[in-house]
């Protein structure tokens, strides 16, 4: 297979992940090798499958509906590696919406690492506090990019 359809395919199976993801549809692990390595924020580095299905579990205590905005998603490629820059948004399980207009849009960027067309590698970077409730943080850091608009 050519490198270009090697990468096009590639990428249909990360939309793929995230359509699966949105519907909550359990055959995404399907895309996965058996030993994948998989981080995610204030969860770790975990390996196999089924830590894939934990993660998914935690996220189901607190988000009721997530949707990642497919118009949005920007790739970049470089040899097994597909980095995605996204946006999404969601419901938290108390009614919730998010992003707040506080905080404008939730973006993420994750990497998805292949082994021929089975990801062997996921490594997800996003803030998990999806609907501000670390406040004194939000507060920290707005008042450091308030403080740098008021040198310029």
């Amino acid at each position: 297979m050519a490198e270009h359809e090697l990468k096009e395919k590639r990428i249909e199976i990360v939309r793929n992940f995230y359509a699966k993801l949105d519907q909550a549809d359990a055959s995404l692990l399907d895309l996965f090798a058996e030993d994948v390595v998989l981080f995610f924020p204030k969860f770790g580095t975990a390996q196999g499958k089924t830590s894939l299905g934990e993660l998914g579990k935690r996220f189901a205590l607190e988000i009721d509906k997530i949707q990642h905005i497919q118009d949005a998603f920007r790739f970049l490629s470089d040899g097994d590696a597909i980095v995605l820059e996204g946006q999404m948004r969601g419901v938290m399980q108390n009614g919730d919406r998010w992003p707040t207009s506080e905080a404008g849009s939730h973006h993420f960027c994750t990497v998805f690492v292949f082994d021929d067309l089975l990801i062997k590698r996921l490594s997800i970077y996003l803030d998990p506090d999806f609907n501000l409730e670390d406040k004194k943080r939000v507060n920290n850091y707005r008042q450091a990019v308030k403080t740098e608009e008021n040198k310029t």
